[in-house]
């Protein structure tokens, strides 16, 4: 998973989607101002600073004006008939809910918006001025960072992510995120809850960071393969499936060698076990026995995009074996 917008807050509010995401995401850019790099937690800097995982998205000026426009339209429908609303933000009536005084628990950095939303929230007591931003509920907050979020990822080309489930409806509503996302997200997780042989939350940041620097390369691999299962609706598997899907490989690769016109007795008995084996088998091993058979592995080659399928497949297999170690 790659090119991610990531929204409402500048990090996960729990140390664990974190963890994960250093597992499987290749990497996602939380909406972070200049000003705002200076409220991030030492874990959070520690994983910027040491992989690849988080870039940093710092909004223009023009998108957080169009998101502050859009976001006082969307209020202003709203407020015209605020019960029509209520099951898009579980909320009887989400004006109200945004015009307590006692909950405003959410800064929202001036680099963000323009003037019109601060005039407009102080207006129509939705906020407070307070250093560097306005102050206001979380539930104003997720509506104004939604528009936001959309702005840079329809500018950027990038796709939306988040961790907050709480307005899935507002966000199914405003097609803010789409579905395929959302599965693959809970998908991925339900693969390293099986392979990972601890609760997450028990292993340090560190020793993920550490973990993730030196299989970055399977990582890729894996979400390959992640992408080929869900773009694939007719395999319908379970994550059990994905996992156990990896056990014999290199079958594939001598069933292709066959439909290329070359009979079994063509093939070495020690090349036919090997190709049968993936514990046996090294990819650099498999290379030279099949360059021995006469084949040429091309770009255009059926047997040459097998093999890349199935390199790329042992790669993942490997990572699930290390996820497997992860203690």
């Amino acid at each position: 998973m790659q090119n991610l917008i990531y929204f409402p807050t500048f990090e996960p509010p729990t140390l664990n989607w974190l963890k994960f995401a250093l597992l499987y995401v290749d990497n996602f850019n939380p909406i972070i101002p200049r000003s705002g790099m200076r409220e991030l937690s030492d874990d959070y800097e520690r994983v910027i600073g040491d992989t690849d995982l988080i870039i940093p998205y710092q909004p223009r000026y023009d998108q957080g004006d169009r998101a502050s426009i859009k976001a006082i339209e969307f209020i202003d429908k709203v407020s015209s008939s605020p019960y029509r609303y209520t099951n898009l933000f579980n909320r009887a009536n989400i004006i109200r809910t945004i015009s307590n005084p006692n909950a405003r628990d959410f800064k929202i950095f001036r680099e963000k918006f323009s003037m019109h939303w601060e005039d407009y929230c102080l207006e129509h007591n939705y906020g407070a001025k307070t250093r560097g931003g306005i102050l206001v509920t979380g539930e104003l907050a997720f509506i104004f960072m939604t528009f936001l979020a959309e702005e840079i990822a329809f500018e950027e080309g990038k796709s939306i992510i988040t961790d907050n489930n709480e307005f899935d409806n507002f966000l199914n509503y405003h097609q803010t995120i789409p579905r395929s996302i959302s599965n693959r997200q809970n998908f991925a997780q339900g693969v390293l809850s099986l392979t990972v042989p601890r609760d997450i939350s028990t292993i340090p940041i560190k020793k993920l960071i550490r973990f993730r620097n030196a299989n970055r390369k399977k990582i890729r691999a894996f979400n390959t393969e992640l992408n080929n299962s869900l773009n694939n609706v007719q395999d319908g598997i379970t994550e059990q499936e994905f996992v156990d899907r990896f056990n014999n490989i290199y079958s594939e690769l001598t069933s292709e060698i066959l439909t290329q016109g070359l009979g079994v007795a063509t093939i070495p008995l020690a090349t036919y076990l090997v190709l049968n084996n993936l514990a046996a088998s090294t990819p650099d091993y498999i290379n030279q026995i099949i360059g021995g058979l006469g084949i040429i592995l091309t770009a255009r080659s059926a047997i040459g995009g097998k093999w890349r399928e199935i390199l790329n497949k042992h790669d993942c297999k490997r990572y699930l074996t290390n996820l497997e170690r992860l203690k």
